[in-house]
């Protein structure tokens, strides 16, 4: 019995400190993706807002947001279709966000060439615990799995994220 209860206790302390599985739900997709000032510069940024907003009451005006103890200030995002391919843009200036469809970028070639829009497609690998985008594998550093937002672990310390918002 004394043994049974240790194998119990172990158990339940094993499954407790084991870290969350960083792995996209089977069905879901990629439907947002944001380019964000980080959680160090962010707080001390006034993007077009002087308020940050939790991520589930985000609007499409608000561009500063906050999730458990991260806050960041949206510098773009991007629409996805179920395809993974871009449907709209928005780049956020002082005065609040800008929004381009797909059909207003490419009648604009230079701009989008800019933006590195040109071969754009977001999906979610075969393992479910990466994110494909374009030609780069990046790498999950966390799932909110409450707001269904992806934070990318950082490839550059260049005061940047990359987070994924699927359904």
């Amino acid at each position: 019995m004394k043994k049974f209860l240790i194998l119990v206790l172990i158990l339940v302390l094993n499954i407790g400190c084991s870290p969350n599985k960083s792995e996209i739900p089977e069905s879901s997709k990629i439907s947002v993706k944001y380019r964000v000032l980080d959680e160090k510069i962010s707080p001390n940024n006034r993007n077009c807002s002087d308020k940050s907003v939790p991520y589930l009451k985000l609007e499409n005006n608000d561009c500063s947001f906050s999730i458990g103890n991260y806050e960041f200030d949206i510098e773009k995002k991007y629409l996805i279709d179920n395809n993974g391919n871009l449907k709209e843009f928005w780049t956020y200036l002082s005065e609040g966000p800008l929004t381009y469809s797909v059909d207003e970028l490419n009648q604009d070639m230079k701009f989008k060439k800019h933006e590195n829009l040109e071969k754009f497609n977001v999906r979610i690998s075969k393992n479910r615990t990466e994110i494909i985008d374009a030609k780069d594998t990046l790498k999950i550093e966390q799932i909110f799995k409450n707001e269904k937002l992806i934070l990318i672990e950082r490839k550059e310390n260049n005061g940047r994220r990359i987070l994924f918002a699927y359904n």
